[in-house]
């Protein structure tokens, strides 16, 4: 039992914190950060749009459990570019407090540029923002979709003289025009796709219910860039950490190989 906990304690990556400034939880840089999130939306849509259609399985376990997956996949892209920056400007705010502390000029473009743990949720609500003014009107209008009439066979036209038939089928002839609101409902199922997927077209409740949560549904993997971003301090330890580990390891070296040389000298004085 002991022995399985001291190669634990060994396995386990050594943590240093070191001091670091603080920065502002909102800057300049920051709105261009909230632009790159805003193209992942795109790389996202191509994808539900790619591999969306491949995942209608019949199969309501594989069909829930694929689509998540999906969804998953695209939160953890935006999780490491979270993960990315906040042990950058952590790495970045070590400097500026060095330089701080040698009694260096700091500048007020350089504080902000450093770690701040709300600065990833504000990156994430900007990025966001266009994506809730696509969903949030047809969240606020979807109605249950029913059936609607298709166009007439050609065949009917020959029929067209005959009133008892034509007049029936008068419905068939008021046109069909495409509105704002549609242009937004296939928007807004682009964005959320897998959850389409998972309520299927044939369960118009759930697709009802999937609708009403779509900006919520659309921004949810958004939730993986603040995640990533907080986790800068510790990966940045984990940085540090793994270099004082290393330096140990030399310095034992290289205290093995002087007592082995001592020790080589030792025999041979000995001998003679």
């Amino acid at each position: 039992m002991q022995t399985n906990q001291t190669k634990k304690n060994k396995n386990k990556r050594a943590l240093v914190f070191k001091p670091y400034m603080k920065g502002n939880s909102y800057d300049g840089a920051a709105l261009k950060r909230s632009l790159r999130l805003m193209a992942y939306f795109l790389m996202f849509a191509f994808l539900y749009l790619m591999v969306g259609s491949a995942l209608q399985f019949s199969n309501a376990f594989l069909r829930v459990l694929m689509n998540l997956m999906m969804v998953l996949v695209c939160a953890a892209i935006v999780y490491l570019d979270g993960a990315r920056l906040g042990e950058a400007e952590v790495a970045y705010g070590e400097i500026t407090y060095i330089r701080q502390e040698s009694g260096r000029e700091v500048e007020e473009k350089d504080k902000e540029r450093c770690y701040h743990p709300l600065k990833g949720v504000l990156i994430a609500l900007v990025a966001a923002i266009p994506v809730l003014l696509l969903t949030l009107p047809h969240a606020f209008t979807a109605q249950k979709q029913v059936y609607a009439l298709q166009s007439l066979p050609k065949w009917v036209a020959g029929y067209s003289t005959q009133t008892e038939v034509t007049a029936p089928l008068q419905y068939y002839s008021h046109p069909i025009s495409i509105t704002v609101m549609d242009i937004l409902r296939m928007v807004d199922r682009i964005l959320i796709f897998p959850f389409a997927n998972i309520a299927t077209v044939d369960n118009k409740d759930a697709l009802l219910l999937m609708d009403r949560l779509s900006p919520l549904l659309a921004c949810l993997p958004l939730v993986g860039f603040p995640l990533g971003y907080l986790t800068g301090p510790r990966s940045r330890a984990m940085v540090h950490g793994d270099i004082s580990s290393s330096n140990k390891r030399q310095q034992r070296r290289k205290r093995k190989a002087i007592k082995a040389r001592q020790a080589r000298t030792a025999k041979k004085n000995e001998l003679i």
